[in-house]
């Protein structure tokens, strides 16, 4: 427990009474790989050198889990990778099918001033005067009535 302190002195320090100065880390002795420190591993039997080195089912287990959380986020990245291909070409497609719709719009305004045309080509010449007729009316009779009002408001 007093090694850990040592280690992480900025968690007993929030227990400890306010204006206190915080703890120093105290350095620890170097690890070693044998279960007794005085032994060093090249001294040790062959059979407690295995002992250390095995693996144990805890490891194994946790290695296996590690196994499966990297497969799974293996899966999920090709799965994201996936989506986001998906969505690259769904933008194309829609970029295609407003270039397409804007292009039909464009085709149809022609069509139909084509056809106005057509359908002015084909009126009987007597229509196109009577028209030319009652426009020349509409505007002499408005040009009398300005003449009017302005004849009017003067006297």
């Amino acid at each position: 427990m007093a090694q850990r302190r040592a280690t992480a002195p900025s968690i007993y320090h929030s227990l400890l009474p306010v204006g206190t100065p915080p703890l120093l880390p105290i350095p620890l002795p170097a690890l070693s790989t044998s279960r007794r420190a005085d032994i060093p591993e090249a001294d040790m039997p062959p059979q407690k050198r295995l002992l250390l080195t095995a693996t144990t089912p805890k490891i194994e287990e946790a290695q296996e889990d590690r196994a499966a959380v990297r497969a799974e986020i293996e899966i999920l990245m090709r799965e994201r990778l996936a989506y986001e291909q998906e969505s690259i070409e769904t933008r194309q497609a829609l970029a295609r099918f407003e270039a397409y719709s804007r292009a039909l719009e464009a085709r149809i305004r022609v069509l139909e001033t084509q056809a106005y045309r057509h359908k002015w080509q084909r009126q009987d010449p007597n229509d196109h005067a009577i028209e030319h007729i009652i426009r020349t009316q509409a505007l002499e009779a408005g040009a009398r009535i300005d003449t009017l009002e302005d004849t009017g408001s003067s006297a």
